[in-house]
């Protein structure tokens, strides 16, 4: 969205403005701080939002999930200590990968079992209602992060208002947390022994299609698969792992929300 690109100038012109004016580390990081919080008023974010297919309650909810992320003293601290860092060196911090979406996937696996399979289902949602091909490419990372997130807001935004709510703040409550706490780290032997499991659930469903011969070669040449084929193994993989339960659930899930 616009108001992303005009949030990251915006707020690495006035860094600018700041480091070369005063090198006092906690007023540079207030200056950060004011700059996001005034983002909201500054940048067309209802203007961008409409333009993605949000309307009436869930346009509300979109807009006041922004101007929280922006806002939110924890989150706004976080980022402006990486705005800082990146603006002193630029190899320190990946900032094409957005501000925000990183914070959110260092605090997911702290989240309790509950709020991330009802993340993971709606994650889930978004992948059966995007066409196959561009499921597909989303699966087998051909498609560039710009446009699937441009995509997935467009599925968001016709969610019903209760699950975008929910949805919303479980991305919120991550992010405190991503501010706060360092990612989730499983040990080599609890992650051998997802992958192990994910592998023979994977395989059961597979062979329970009629395709299994293709899906199967697709799951392990997941890069050179064809989209359709991909599509099918990432819907085949959402299903899979929302139908574990228990710790197997609990795991999996942790696993995959590891940044």
């Amino acid at each position: 969205m616009r108001f992303v690109a005009v949030l990251a100038w915006l707020i690495l012109a006035g860094t600018g403005v700041a480091l070369a004016q005063d090198r006092d580390t906690r007023a540079e990081r207030q200056e950060v701080i004011r700059l996001l919080g005034q983002l909201p008023d500054i940048a067309p974010i209802r203007e961008d939002l409409r333009l993605l297919g949000f309307r009436g309650d869930n346009l509300d909810l979109a807009v006041a999930q922004a101007e929280l992320l922006y806002r939110d003293p924890v989150i706004a601290g976080y980022v402006a200590d990486q705005v800082i860092a990146a603006f002193e060196d630029p190899t320190a911090v990946r900032v094409s990968d957005g501000l925000m979406w990183p914070l959110i996937e260092r605090g997911l696996g702290h989240l309790p079992t509950r709020d991330l399979k009802f993340y993971y289902t709606v994650e889930r949602k978004i992948m059966e209602t995007l066409t196959i091909r561009q499921c597909g490419m989303a699966v087998s990372n051909r498609m560039r992060p710009a446009r699937f997130a441009e995509l997935t807001s467009r599925v968001a935004a016709r969610l019903n208002t209760d699950a975008l709510e929910k949805y919303y703040r479980i991305q919120a409550q991550a992010a405190r947390i991503g501010a706060r706490r360092q990612p989730v780290r499983l040990s080599e032997g609890a992650a051998r022994r997802v992958e192990e499991r994910l592998q023979a659930s994977m395989t059961r469903s597979i062979m329970a299609t009629d395709r299994a011969g293709d899906l199967m070669q697709a799951m392990i040449n997941l890069d050179q698969a064809s989209t359709t084929e991909a599509c099918a193994i990432g819907r085949l993989f959402m299903n899979t792992v929302l139908q574990l339960e228990g710790r197997a659930l609990s795991d999996t899930l942790v696993y995959m929300s590891r940044p």
